[in-house]
């Protein structure tokens, strides 16, 4: 007699269908990042933007510091301008922060510079025992000096940089040094609420098709979380062979095509899937300048359409699962140097294709009633320049007590000239901060336990192949890893090459 296995249970159908979750792009804080091409100009100059960033940011700044140091013995009194100061005398000023480093990059210096001579290497950082601070308004500038100005450069995820609006205590010295007591910045913003009368949220500010997917779940017996996928650094077209073996196992486990029943469960609780930066890879010298010798009859070089032509199949590939997708670019995606970057053309990434959201960075977005805000790396990769420490999840939140996403623009980070605002002001904390492209995985949250921001560090999937889930309903926080085993013809070739 012949035993046959039983065949494999078949999971339940109710357990394949994604949680229904609500979305907005959120026009009213994603529309000052946008910008009409038809409108774009780079004849305005960028002192426009400090002088907004200290017109917006200023009054917030001398509330914070009037009650911070309203006890404070002597009663200090805040000047209007800086230009007021008067020596010896116990004062608060409010200005914008200007970090002087001789090893700072220098466009006028870079002009100058005998084209002959190879140009250096950049520096990963350019803090010295030089450094100076000073503080500055429309009336002039002063340098901040003192031991709290030490042990603020010193201590882990301290420091300043470029660009912070902030309130300073102390007096003038006798060399016209202004002897620091207390800083003081703008603080935390309010956590993001979208309006009770918008249509997906009712009065209490809770999703309605989140309640209801919620009771859908609880009338077929599932307590099952619903969770949102983060991957940032895709790289598609990498010269890697692995590099897309690994996206094509992300691509299976999200589709719930993996080998084990969990995986096909784990995969189908994902609402949505964020891509935060670097989807495409960067070119390749070598490949660009063989695809430049090739022309056509036209004598117009050949570019080879790969990773973008992958990207797109990628693309099309999760949304045929029924899994929406949001699309922000990054450092190596093809959508300008300066921020905020504009979103990726539909047409080069898949067509208009319903679920398919391409948003600039940094791009804000709601998910399921929570509020996201996503970049892809630079403004925390700039910032790291500055300071001493290493601490990446310091300075982003930092840059929440700062309420600017990117303070170093545009003193060293390349930004558009807007005429008359500030966009990267932050005027609204959100649930969800996302940097992506970053070096390692991290995650903390802030902002105490009534209204919290996660924020989440997303490191390159074709390093690491690492992808973060965030859950819409506590902003728990789990990783899951992708890992493609080495080929071994690759390493036989190599050691015939030897």
């Amino acid at each position: 007699m012949v035993y046959l296995p039983e065949p494999l249970p078949e999971p339940s159908t109710s357990v394949l269908k994604r949680p229904v979750t609500t979305y907005s792009s959120l026009p009213e804080l994603s529309k000052p990042f946008y910008i009409d091409p038809a409108q774009r100009s780079y004849k305005h100059q960028y002192a426009n933007i400090y002088f907004v960033r200290l017109v917006e940011l200023r009054p917030i700044v001398e509330q914070r510091a009037g009650e911070r140091w309203s006890h404070v013995r002597g009663k200090p009194p805040l000047l209007p301008r800086i230009l007021n100061l008067q020596r010896g005398q116990l004062c608060y000023i409010v200005g914008t922060t200007y970090m002087d480093m001789p090893l700072k990059p220098n466009v006028l210096e870079d002009m100058a510079r005998d084209h002959w001579i190879a140009v250096p290497a950049a520096r990963p950082k350019f803090y010295s025992a030089q450094d100076a601070v000073q503080l500055e308004d429309e009336s002039g500038r002063v340098r901040l000096v003192g031991e709290k100005m030490k042990r603020e450069r010193d201590r882990e995820g301290g420091g300043l940089v470029t660009g912070v609006i902030m309130a300073v205590l102390g007096m003038e010295t006798s060399s016209g040094d202004f002897e620091v007591i207390d800083l003081c910045f703008a603080g935390l913003p309010e956590i993001y609420r979208p309006p009770s009368d918008a249509p997906y949220l009712n009065g209490k500010g809770k999703s309605k098709a989140k309640e209801e997917a919620m009771e859908v779940d609880v009338a077929n017996g599932s307590s099952e979380k619903t969770w949102v996928a983060v991957v940032s650094g895709l790289s598609v077209g990498a010269q890697e062979a692995l590099a897309d073996i690994k996206v094509q196992m992300l691509v299976d486990w999200l589709r719930g095509e993996s080998a084990g029943p969990s995986d096909l469960i784990d995969g189908s609780r994902i609402a949505r899937l964020v891509l935060a930066g670097n989807s495409l890879s960067n070119p390749v010298k070598g490949e660009d300048d063989r695809q430049i010798k090739r022309f056509n009859a036209t004598s117009k070089p050949v570019y080879s359409s790969h990773p973008t032509r992958t990207l797109a199949l990628v693309l099309s590939d999760l949304l045929s699962s029924s899994l929406p997708i949001n699309v922000v670019p990054g450092p190596a995606d093809p959508a300008g140097a300066t921020l905020p970057q504009q979103p990726l053309p539909k047409v080069m990434i898949g067509g208009k294709r319903e679920g398919l959201e391409s948003g600039t960075n940094p791009s804000w977005s709601e998910i399921g009633g929570r509020s996201f805000l996503t970049t892809g790396g630079q403004t925390v990769d700039d910032i790291f320049k500055y300071l001493p420490s290493s601490s990446r999840l310091g300075m982003a939140r930092r840059t929440l007590e700062w309420r600017h996403i990117a303070p170093t623009a545009p003193d060293t980070l390349w930004i558009y000239p807007f005429p008359d605002a500030d966009p990267f002001i932050i005027q609204h904390r959100p649930d969800v901060y996302i940097l992506g492209n970053q070096p390692e995985y991290e995650t903390a949250l802030t902002g105490g336990d009534e209204d919290p921001t996660r924020i989440i560090l997303v490191p390159s999937f074709a390093k690491t192949g690492v992808v973060v889930l965030v859950c819409l309903e506590t902003l728990e926080v789990k990783t899951v890893g992708f890992e493609a085993p080495g080929w071994k013809g690759e390493e036989k070739k190599e050691e015939a090459d030897e």
